[in-house]
This record gives structure tokens, sequence and C-alpha cells, in this order.
């Protein structure tokens, strides 16, 4: 039997630039997750988890070609594994097996807003890495979870399938996948694997041990796919978020907690000015005005779901404000890192 732990994700800095090839994002892994425990079946395979009421059966070398029912990223991740190790000789063939996803995703009035999605198809990969002892590297895991997800979302930069697969804090760089033609399997194609990814890029950051970070989450669920869906963003938009980004990096490598805070402000101001109304709720409107003497900012695509702020002291009074306010609190952990880096 497997069992792996797997992190959930926390934007930092970067959104939106991010899902435009060659620009960079600041991405966290945290210890709140999920796990994936696989057991061998001596006869179909069977998936169950417990933030879905039905379980899936299916064959391993059989899984039905379409991805809308509630199982479709387990789906497309063990889909992509399948096909990638018949094309691999090296590797072991698959088995039939049972999977049990255990997720704390999701809080009593619904997700907190750290990937469930993305989470999921690591935790597929890399459970079936280990239970199959495939040995397959961390950039061959962060693919095959990619192209899953990808063929799923249909978007997305992919910076929170390399934040779970790599752990702690990350300076992520979008590839550009143009280049690579989809057949009538979509995304799920194996021989895309091991082909260079131009511009991808995954640096591994020392984050400060003193930062802490306390996830805001309002519980108004936003729908990535929809918020980028029609937003073009100027050249100029990119630009200034590539300087501000790497301003950043800066600033967690050096620990500089005063330039920190001011580069997150820069950045939060750039998506204020350049995105729809919509993308601050009156629940992130007030999260936003309470970080006047504490780093923080919206996360990820906003529309939402969270925010977040990174403190070296005391914040009970942040953490009460925001309680006030029905925006629930939760101290993050970051996840420890798996790799020095990717570049």
């Amino acid at each position: 039997m497997t069992k792996v732990f797997i992190p959930g994700k926390l934007f930092l800095a970067g959104e939106y630039a991010i899902t435009y090839p060659g620009n960079t994002a600041i991405v966290a892994a945290t210890t709140t997750g999920l796990s994936v425990e696989i057991a061998p079946s001596t006869t179909k395979s069977s998936a169950n988890s417990n933030t879905l009421p039905k379980q899936w059966h299916f064959q391993i070398n059989h899984t039905e070609n379409q991805y809308t029912d509630d199982w479709r990223y387990v789906r497309a991740a063990i889909k992509i594994i399948h096909d990638y190790v018949k094309i691999d000789a090296t590797n072991n063939q698959l088995s039939e097996v049972m999977i049990t996803i255990t997720s704390n995703l999701s809080g009593p009035f619904g997700k907190i807003g750290l990937g469930s999605s993305a989470a999921v198809v690591v935790g597929v990969v890399e459970a079936f890495n280990d239970f199959f002892q495939l040995n397959l590297s961390s950039l061959t895991r962060f693919k095959l979870a990619s192209l899953a997800h990808l063929h799923v979302q249909q978007n997305g930069s992919l910076g929170d399938i390399a934040a779970i697969t790599y752990g702690g804090v990350i300076a992520y760089q979008s590839p550009d996948l143009s280049e690579f033609t989809q057949t009538d399997m979509g995304w799920l194609n194996p021989t895309i694997i091991n082909k260079p990814w131009p511009k991808l890029a995954i640096t591994s950051l020392p984050w400060p041990k003193d930062w802490q970070l306390l996830l805001g989450a309002t519980h108004e669920s936003a729908d990535t796919k929809s918020a980028i869906k029609n937003i073009n963003l100027a050249q100029e938009f990119l630009s200034e978020s590539q300087y501000i980004v790497q301003n950043i990096i800066n600033t967690i490598i050096t620990g500089n907690y005063v330039n920190f805070s001011k580069g997150l402000r820069d950045n939060q101001l750039l998506l204020t000015h350049n995105l729809p109304a919509g993308y601050i709720t009156p629940k992130l409107a007030i999260l936003l005005e309470s970080l006047k003497n504490v780093a923080g900012k919206i996360s990820g695509a906003g529309f939402g779901d969270n925010g977040f702020a990174v403190f070296n002291g005391n914040v009970d009074h942040l953490i009460h404000f925001w309680q006030l306010h029905q925006i629930d609190t939760q101290v993050i952990v970051i996840s420890p890192q798996k790799e020095v880096s990717y570049e």
C-alpha cells in the first residue's frame, strides 16, 4: 500500500501575467492539502473520496474517454500515466488498484481556495509513481499532472501544479506549449512529456523563517476558468508585472519585509487597475482595506476565493477583524521544499 500527502497552493504574486508564457509568479505550497492512498485490487479498480458522494469503478487499461464527471481530474491523470508508462518500456505495467482521496481543502462552508483540482492530479501522479515504483523525476511528474489538468480545465498557468509538485515557495515561469499540436487525445498526449517545454522555469525560494502566512477565505467561489477567459492584458501590464515580481523575489531572498510589503502592494494596485470591477468582491475589498500595516493581497484570480497576509509579529487584531466580517482565517504553514530548481 502507498499513501502520499499532497500540499495545497497559494499564489502570492504575478497572477494573470502568469497565464501568458514566459511570465513569472510566486506560489507557495501549503501543508493544508490532501492524501492519496493506493492499495492493490484483485478485481476492478475503484476510487473514492471524502468530498464526493459516489465511488468510481474502472479498469486501469480502459478508462473511458470523457472528462466531465466528478472524477474527471482523476480520470485524466490515470489516462496519461497509463499511456506514458506504455510508451516507456523501462517502466512497469499498471495493475488494478483501490484509490482513496482524503481532502482537507474544504472547510465547513465550502472550498478554501487552495487548489483542490491541482492537488488531486498531482496526488494521483505521485501515488502511482510510488506504488508502481516508476521512478519518475519531479519534472516528469509535473508535466504529467500539468497535461491532465490542462486537458480538463483547458486553460491555466500550471503554476499551482508546479508549487504542489516541488513544495516550498517557488518562482515559476510559465511554459509556451504552442508548438505542441493537439491530437484527438487533446492534451493527454504522452509524447509531449519528454520534450523540452520552452520558457518553463521553476526555482525554489528561501522563505524567511519568521514570516508567517495568514489565509483569509471569503467562501465566495471563484471560477478561474471563466475569470481569465475574456481578459486580454496589454504588454505594458505584463512588463510591469515582471518588474514587480522580480523585486518581490529579491525581497524574499534578502528577507526585507518592508520592501516585500511594498512589492505586494504594487502588484495588487497593478491588478486592481487592469481587471474588471468584479475582481474585488465586497469581502475582498474589506480584506484589502485591513492590510494597512501588514503585507498581503488577493491571492489567485480574485472574483472571490481568498486573500492573505504575511506577518512577522502578532496579528490577533487582523484575525479578529476578518472574522467579524465573515472572512475565515487560517494560519498557513508552508510545505517543505522537495527540489532545488529546474530551469
